[in-house]
């Protein structure tokens, strides 16, 4: 699958730079509809979830120059819906939708924090590591408040960790120590690993400040 859209998009690549135009827009939406069906809605996964997303951008407004505003929205279906958006829907991204039930359904997260100092020459020393598997959502919910509704956060994707402070309960920070934190994602048959995001946050309890890197 992520062979077939590198090379889409290297053939679009080329193609721009031979005719110096883009390409039009039948020929995009012929493929990513493929794609959509064929790694979507006809083969399933064992590990695939019953659920369909679908990028919708809706016309909201018109300028004055006759620019159009449009409104973005993702809907969900179940697989064996019999609402389902067509195939040759216009208002549907076909590539964002591609691009979101990729993220969501065929790949794995871990997320990884660890409790660590930085030496005088540079290196991080880790003395308390914690790993977690979490799922990509299209949406976020408060996590000092397990009664709130869920609202829709694409295109910003979330990770969540509901028993975060089961899992995470002995992770204390204290003075001149830092949290490192770093989530992996790789696909079902853990063939590839990414690092899809890194980061680390200082505590400093003297002044209450944090810095994060």
């Amino acid at each position: 699958m992520l062979k077939a859209i590198a090379d889409e998009r290297n053939r679009l690549t080329v193609r721009q730079d031979l005719s110096g135009l883009g390409c039009f827009k039948d020929d995009r939406i012929v493929f990513w509809t493929w794609m959509f069906s064929t790694y979507f809605m006809e083969k399933w996964a064992p590990r695939q979830d019953d659920m369909l997303f679908y990028v919708r951008r809706k016309l909201s407004y018109v300028s004055t120059d006759n620019t159009e505003g449009k409104k973005v929205e993702v809907e969900v279906y179940r697989r064996d819906s019999k609402k389902l958006p067509g195939l040759g829907d216009p208002d549907i991204d076909w590539e964002e939708s591609v691009y979101l039930n990729l993220i969501l359904q065929k790949l794995d997260y871990v997320v990884t924090c660890a409790v660590c100092t930085r030496s005088d020459a540079g290196d991080i020393h880790i003395h308390k590591k914690k790993s977690q598997q979490v799922f990509a959502s299209p949406s976020k919910h408060p996590m000092d408040s397990k009664g709130e509704e869920s609202k829709m956060s694409y295109p910003n994707i979330f990770f969540m960790i509901d028993n975060f402070e089961e899992v995470f309960n002995e992770m204390t920070v204290g003075e001149g120590e830092m949290v490192c934190v770093e989530l992996v994602a790789s696909d079902k048959s853990n063939t590839f690993q990414v690092i899809s995001c890194s980061l680390k946050l200082r505590i400093t309890t003297a002044n209450n400040k944090s810095t994060l890197n």
